[in-house]
């Protein structure tokens, strides 16, 4: 004979499992940690808002269970069959980690796939369609659980907006297009001298570097400091966010942009440098594996060929800082050397771009040739 409290505790389990998951992208999860099946799939187009629907779903339905269960178990169930039908080809693919408590938090999709299904054996077992009708907080109780659940994701988790333009009195490298342009391109004229007679503006030979100097050079902003991990939001004089927790990229719209137009260029810390004219640039993480293949593999080019970057053409390097970056995640220890290497600063929740990312710049600053090196 089935328990009274069988139905109950099953839909509590659900539930619970539901919620934490559901809190915990609010707060803390970012929308890299969503499976891919999920982001090609969604017809919100950003990641971000397919995060915050998530978020606003799973929540109602967490409502739904509390106020009319016998109807909220079919929703419950529902979303445990998703989760599930997500998890499979993860399992397939043999990732190490579903994402589903973002990146420092490592479950294997094996052992969220038991819990999922078990929870999702026990409600079926439990029969909660057997429930009285009257069960739970009613309708009247569910809207205000609703608005909650649709107000709370919407008012934390506001769209990411570009930071101001950073470093603007910062020189960036003259050609003579930039010379010969209105006196209003520049912040003066001892810029423009300053610029293009300074060394590292003209083609330096390039020689590849060795592993202990390029771990040297990779791990010198591993731990960013303090001021540079964005927790929160923080209000400029305009009450627009200085500073996004989380920013999406679009590479494919660089393409015929002048590089300094795009998003990128907001964030990159020019304080290192500026990035030179005509060169080739790479954008990597740390902890991207198909990033170390792609800076050996340049490192190898450089090594079998000294003039690759000694002529005209130069290297630079952005890498995305990430707040998970540790001197033991770092696996691009061996890098081709540089004529530029600049940082991303660490966002709370991280940035949305596939790594590594490669495009060119011409002498006017026209970015070119955006490629995805991740599909190659």
């Amino acid at each position: 004979m089935q328990k009274p409290a069988l139905p109950g505790f099953a839909l509590s389990a659900g539930m619970l499992w539901l919620l934490v998951g559901a809190l915990y992208k609010l707060f803390e999860g970012s929308p890299n940690d969503l499976p891919k099946i999920v982001t090609d799939m969604s017809p919100l187009g950003s990641s971000w808002e397919t995060m915050r629907a998530a978020i606003i779903i799973e929540l109602a339905v967490v409502g739904l269970v509390l106020a009319k269960p016998r109807l909220g178990w079919v929703f419950l169930v529902g979303a445990l069959g998703t989760f599930l039908a997500i998890l499979y080809p993860l399992v397939q693919e043999g990732a190490a980690s579903c994402g589903c408590f973002g990146s420092s938090i490592t479950v294997k999709p094996e052992t969220m796939m038991a819990i999922d299904g078990g929870l999702l054996v026990l409600i079926l077992i439990s029969r909660p369609w057997r429930m009285a009708k009257d069960s739970g907080l009613g309708w009247a109780g569910y809207l205000p659980l609703l608005a909650v659940a649709i107000a709370g994701p919407a008012m934390k988790l506001t769209a990411p907006m570009l930071p101001p333009a950073p470093n603007r009195n910062v020189e960036r490298p003259a050609t003579q297009e930039m010379i010969d342009a209105p006196d209003e391109v520049f912040d003066s004229e001892q810029a423009v001298d300053e610029a293009t007679s300074k060394p590292e503006a003209q083609a330096t030979t390039l020689t590849p570097l060795k592993p202990a100097v390029a771990e040297a050079l990779t791990t010198a902003a591993i731990d960013p400091k303090p001021e540079e991990i964005v927790e929160v939001e923080t209000e400029g004089e305009s009450g627009e966010a200085d500073t996004p927790v989380f920013f999406e990229f679009r590479p494919m719209t660089w393409e015929g942009k002048d590089f300094y137009e795009t998003n990128i260029s907001r964030f990159v810390d020019q304080s290192q440098g500026a990035i030179l004219p005509n060169s080739h640039v790479v954008v990597y993480r740390q902890t991207c594996e198909v990033c170390k293949e792609h800076l050996e593999q340049l490192w190898e080019e450089a090594q079998n060929d000294p003039a690759k970057w000694s002529g005209e053409r130069q290297l630079v390097l952005i890498r995305v800082i990430e707040n998970k970056d540790t001197a033991e995640n770092n696996t691009c220890l061996i890098l081709p050397e540089p004529h530029q290497m600049v940082t991303l600063p660490a966002l709370k929740r991280g940035y949305g771009i596939t790594t590594p990312m490669a495009f060119d710049v011409d002498e006017a600053f026209m970015v070119q040739n955006v490629t995805d090196l991740s599909a190659h």
